[in-house]
C-alpha cells in the first residue's frame, strides 16, 4: 500500500467524521429546538389559562358592580381593580399573539427578540397589578361608615391602606429591570413562569452557537 493509498483512505475517514459530526450537531440542533418549543407551548398554555380566569374575574367584578354602583366607594374601588384586569388581560392576548407569530425555523435572532420583548411585557404587568392591591381595602366602605367611624376603626384602616400602598409601590420599584440580577427578583420570575422563556432562548442561542462553530 503504497503513500496516495493511505492518503485516499485517511480521506475517507475524514469525510465520514464530518458527516457524524454534522449529523450530531443537526440531531443537538433539533433537541434544542424541541426544548424551546416545549417551554413556549407551556409557557402559553399558563398564560391563556391566566387570561380565561382574568376575563372571568373581570365579568364578575362588573356584574357586581352593576348592582351596586350607588356605593361611591365601591364603585370608584372594583372599578379600578376592573380597570388593572383590563390592562392585564389586553397585554396577555398580545403576549399570546406575539408567541404565536414566532418562527423557531427562521431568525433565531428574531425569535429572541420577541421572547424578551414579551418577558419584559409580562414583568411590568405583575408590577402594575400589585398597584391595586390598595383598593382591595377600601371596595366595603359606605358613607355611614365615614361619618360615624371612630378614631381607633380610621387608625386601624388608614394604617392598613398605607401599608399595604406602600408595600406595592415598593415592590413596583424593586421588580424592575434594573434588578433583575437579584436573586428574589429571579425567584419571582421564575415562580410566575417568566423563566420558561428565558430558558427557551437559552436553547436557541445554543443552536446558534452550534452554527458559528460550523
Amino acid at each position: 500500500m503504497d503513500e496516495l493509498d493511505l492518503k485516499k483512505i485517511w480521506q475517507g475517514y475524514d469525510k465520514k467524521i464530518d458527516k457524524i459530526l454534522q449529523i450530531n450537531k443537526l440531531q443537538l440542533s433539533a433537541i434544542q429546538t424541541e426544548k424551546a418549543e416545549s417551554k413556549i407551548r407551556s409557557f402559553k398554555r399558563n398564560h391563556l389559562a391566566v387570561m380565561l380566569f382574568g376575563i372571568v374575574w373581570i365579568l364578575f367584578l362588573g356584574f357586581i358592580l352593576y348592582h351596586a354602583h350607588s356605593n361611591i366607594f365601591f364603585t370608584v374601588s372594583v372599578g379600578m381593580i376592573i380597570l388593572f384586569n383590563i390592562f392585564a388581560v389586553a397585554l396577555y392576548l398580545r403576549h399570546i399573539i406575539m408567541l404565536n407569530q414566532i418562527d423557531i425555523a427562521g431568525s433565531i435572532t428574531d425569535t429572541q427578540t420577541k421572547l424578551i420583548q414579551v418577558q419584559t411585557s409580562y414583568s411590568q404587568v405583575g408590577r402594575v397589578l400589585l398597584l391595586q392591591t390598595p383598593f382591595y381595602c377600601t371596595w366595603w366602605y359606605t358613607e355611614e361608615l365615614v361619618r360615624s367611624g371612630g378614631f381607633l376603626f380610621w387608625a386601624i384602616n388608614l394604617s392598613v391602606v398605607a401599608i399595604l400602598t406602600t408595600l406595592s409601590v415598593y415592590l413596583f420599584s424593586k421588580l424592575s429591570d434594573k434588578n433583575k440580577s437579584e436573586h428574589w427578583v429571579k425567584r419571582v420570575d421564575k415562580w410566575f413562569g417568566a423563566e420558561k422563556l428565558q430558558q427557551a432562548s437559552s436553547f436557541l442561542q445554543e443552536i446558534e452557537n452550534y452554527k458559528k462553530d460550523e
